[in-house]
């Protein structure tokens, strides 16, 4: 546990209506479950007096771009994965799955039935209470503290008497840590993140599923009604990699490729079970 939070986590005991509570989590997980190879990346959680909205640092980093009026880097390759929005103490949650430039809107239900553990340990002035739940697939253990009076956590996580300052699965698969903290005077509107929320079509699950399907059968074709193509017939990815006749059926390939062997979702009972 990164000990640069602690000085500043002791002033979040009261959040008033135009303040955002901000605490960033770094996140290992193993994109292929067949695989022992991580990846990190950082993620934040903005709490503001009604709201909770949990998202990838990417976001960040592009309405910072957005708002100063600086052009995204050629090299710029942004890992903008779903984005959680819900209202505290609401078991219902908005999921934007971005694919591409189509993003998917699906409104979910879920919450998890802990078991509260004596076991405690301690963290500088804190102290960490243990708790388990099976959710998702998954069996996992959490570590929060009722000294931070926020019922949440990272992803979809939340319902404990404090808030959630690591948690990881029992297979390793996924890890989220605590690492940072900061208390913003003002709410913060994420102009990136209001733009692909404005994109989101609203799905059921298995309409989603559906679309998740097709986008597998044929990434490029998917992603190509979506977008705006040259009069060459090319047009770009998120990532910068320009798409033409001469490459797309190779990137098309690719694509297809690393949807179905980076498949090893949070939520493992909502895997897709792509076809060869």
């Amino acid at each position: 546990m990164k000990n640069n939070l602690l000085p500043i986590i002791f002033f979040f005991f009261f959040i008033g209506k135009s303040q955002t509570h901000r605490f960033m989590y770094d996140v290992q997980f193993k994109k292929d479950s067949a695989s022992n190879t991580l990846t990190k990346e950082n993620y934040i959680l903005d709490i503001h007096s009604k709201d909770v909205l949990y998202y990838s640092n990417d976001f960040f980093v592009a309405d910072s771009l957005i708002m100063n009026n600086i052009p995204f880097p050629d090299d710029m390759k942004l890992k903008t994965s779903n984005i959680i929005s819900y209202q505290v103490g609401n078991d219902n949650f908005d999921e934007y799955d971005i694919l591409q430039n189509n993003v998917l809107k699906l409104q979910t239900t879920d919450s998890q039935n802990w078991r509260l553990s004596d076991e405690k340990k301690q963290i500088k002035d804190i102290t960490l209470q243990k708790a388990t739940t099976d959710w998702g697939g998954r069996e996992w253990v959490a570590w929060f503290s009722s000294e931070i009076p926020f019922p949440v956590g990272p992803y979809k996580f939340h319902g404990l008497p404090g808030l959630i300052f690591e948690i990881y699965d029992t297979k390793s698969n996924y890890r989220f840590e605590l690492v940072k903290s900061m208390k913003i005077n003002d709410i913060v509107d994420n102009q990136f993140i209001k733009m692909t929320k404005q994109k989101g079509i609203p799905v059921s699950w298995e309409k989603y599923k559906l679309t998740k399907m097709k986008y597998y059968e044929s990434p490029i074709d998917f992603i190509r009604n979506g977008v705006s193509v040259s009069k060459n017939d090319e047009f770009f990815l998120n990532d910068g990699t320009k798409v033409n006749s001469a490459n797309k059926r190779e990137i098309n390939q690719h694509l297809r490729s690393v949807i179905k062997k980076y498949n090893n979702p949070i939520e493992l009972n909502k895997k897709i079970n792509y076809p060869k």
